[in-house]
């Protein structure tokens, strides 16, 4: 039913109440802010109704029943009762914003206030946003199945799409848990909406390709250009496309033997070889220190998915596996040093990496290193 305001109406007598006209929606009188009793004028008689402006700007509506010949007095206590357990029952709806911020409570005395901080910045930037108001006991398959897909990028890139449902399967994993607790914890009766919803398969991690020496030389063979450059530098650095996309000749310090780089983990040092230190100081020759040090061919700096068509075309040409990327040149960098002694710390911090994620992600480059140091230990 649609209500309609007229507040100069009044509906407070019964002769007042006899002079209006029928129509399809009550004639309400306001009795205090966000709260108001109206009656229902029909051909007939009528009935009584009352209405309710919630904070958020929700309106809730109860038929009082009575008639023509009830009292406005009555009716208005019974208008009342009924705004109490209104409110009542508004503040018992668990929606899944009061669910989120009961499990990010939860995590900070059972996990940390780290840990408590980095999921409720998480799902209130992702989730609550979107389905915050609703009920969780309203919470839909659909509903959540919608919101899962939303996070998936739309990009002709594979690994792009690959990394966002990575990404969605990850927020998805802290919705359900915040979902789980409100189950045991009795606020809801069901769980069956969120166990409909499985997370992406086979995104969890790109395959990890490590090419051979003869690959990236035939790589480079098949390109020129600024892009060559590009790719020379991410096979000397082991840097990210976008370290060296925002890289300018200041950054390089020929007399120290390193480039400077800003990325995911912070600013650092990249320390150089004498082929590498040779390459930018050739790079960087004539060019002003607030030049880029990397730039296309019409003089352009690198933006950002710049390099994806570039790449594909070159790994196309030079017959390298189809799921060779950009990134791929870092792997070949970081396997070349662990295999050459360097020590994994001394990688790590050129990369802008942890050593863990390097013992994670390229043991298998580093058996002989752990023998060497095996016989180093004295065993009885």
């Amino acid at each position: 039913m649609k209500f309609s305001d007229n507040f100069q109406m009044k509906i407070n007598t019964l002769n007042r109440r006899k002079q209006l006209k029928p129509r399809k929606a009550p004639y309400f009188h306001s009795i205090a802010k966000g709260k108001a009793i109206g009656f229902y004028r029909s051909a007939d008689g009528g009935s009584w109704h009352a209405r309710l402006r919630t904070p958020e700007g929700k309106q809730l509506h109860e038929p009082l029943g009575g008639d023509l010949d009830s009292e406005f007095d009555d009716m208005a206590d019974k208008a009342r009762e009924w705004f109490e357990r209104a409110v009542t029952l508004e503040d018992a709806r668990y929606t899944v914003k009061q669910c989120v911020a009961d499990y990010v409570a939860h995590l900070k005395v059972e996990n940390s206030e780290d840990a408590s901080r980095r999921v409720k910045q998480r799902l209130e930037k992702h989730l609550t946003p979107s389905l915050g108001k609703v009920e969780l006991i309203k919470l839909t398959t659909r509903q959540l199945k919608t919101w899962r897909d939303g996070m998936v990028r739309v990009s002709s890139d594979p690994e792009q799409v690959r990394k966002s449902k990575d990404s969605a399967n990850r927020i998805l994993a802290q919705a359900k848990a915040a979902f789980n607790l409100a189950y045991r914890s009795g606020m809801i009766n069901s769980d069956t909406a969120w166990k409909r919803v499985p997370a992406f398969r086979d995104v969890g991690e790109a395959r990890k390709l490590f090419l051979t020496d003869k690959q990236v030389k035939r790589l480079l063979e098949h390109i020129e250009g600024g892009f060559h450059n590009l790719v020379r530098a991410a096979v000397l650095t082991g840097a990210r496309y976008g370290e060296l996309a925002a890289a300018r000749v200041r950054d390089l310090d020929l007399a120290h033997g390193s480039l400077r780089l800003a990325g995911k983990t912070g600013t650092r040092h990249s320390y150089l070889a004498d082929d590498g230190l040779a390459f930018f100081r050739a790079l960087s020759r004539d060019k002003l220190p607030d030049a880029w040090l990397f730039a296309k061919d019409n003089g352009e700096p690198w933006g950002k998915s710049h390099q994806h068509r570039l790449m594909k075309d070159a790994v196309k040409a030079a017959r390298l596996p189809r799921e060779s990327v950009f990134y791929s040149l870092r792997h070949y960098y970081i396997s070349k040093a662990l295999l050459a002694g360097l020590p994994v710390q001394v990688i790590a911090e050129n990369t802008g990496t942890s050593m863990r994620m390097i013992e994670k992600h390229y043991g298998k480059f580093m058996p002989k290193d752990r023998r060497r140091l095996l016989n180093q230990v004295v065993l009885m």
